[in-house]
C-alpha cells in the first residue's frame, strides 16, 4: 500500500491559513484545527479555486513548526481577508500515498525509502501533505518530502 516514488512538482501559488507553535507538542492537533479553519471559509474563495484538494506545506526548525492549510490559486488571485498567499517553489520529492488514518505509517515508509535509496531530505524546503477531500471517514493523502 505504501508505494514510494520520486516526482517533480512545479511552482504553485497557494492561499490559506497557518499555525506556528511548539513541535512536536502541538501536532497533529493544531494541524487538524488549521485545516478545519480553512474548510469553514472555503465559500470565500472564487469559484475557479478547487476546494476539494488541500495543500499543507510545513517546515520544522528545531522545536518550532509552521503548518499551512491552503488551496491552490491562480497567481494574482484576490484572497479572503486574514489569509496568506505565497508561491511554493517546485522541487523533487519522495512521495507516498496513504490515507488520513495512516499518515504516521506513511511517514515511516517514505523516510525509510528515502534512506534506502540514497536520497537526503532537502534542507530549507517545505514538505507537503496533500489531502483529497471527499467528506469520507478515510480520505486519500499524499506525503511529499523534498529530496536531493
Amino acid at each position: 500500500m505504501f508505494d514510494c516514488q520520486i516526482i517533480t512538482r512545479d511552482t504553485i501559488y497557494l492561499a490559506g491559513v497557518s499555525f506556528s507553535g511548539p513541535f512536536p507538542h502541538s501536532f497533529p492537533s493544531e494541524a487538524v484545527k488549521v485545516q478545519q479553519r480553512l474548510g469553514s471559509r472555503k465559500s470565500e474563495f472564487l469559484p475557479n479555486v478547487n476546494t476539494d484538494v488541500v495543500f499543507s506545506p510545513y517546515y520544522v526548525c528545531d522545536n518550532l513548526a509552521t503548518y499551512f492549510a491552503c488551496y491552490e490559486v491562480p497567481e494574482g488571485t484576490a484572497i479572503p481577508e486574514g489569509m496568506v498567499s505565497f508561491k511554493l517553489p517546485g522541487h523533487t520529492y519522495a512521495k507516498v500515498t496513504c490515507t488520513n488514518k495512516t499518515i504516521r505509517d506513511g511517514y515511516g515508509h517514505v523516510f525509510d525509502w528515502i534512506k534506502k535509496h540514497g536520497y537526503k531530505q532537502l534542507s530549507g524546503a517545505c514538505s507537503i501533505e496533500i489531502f483529497y477531500i471527499e467528506e469520507a471517514e478515510e480520505e486519500k493523502v499524499e506525503l511529499l518530502i523534498p529530496v536531493e
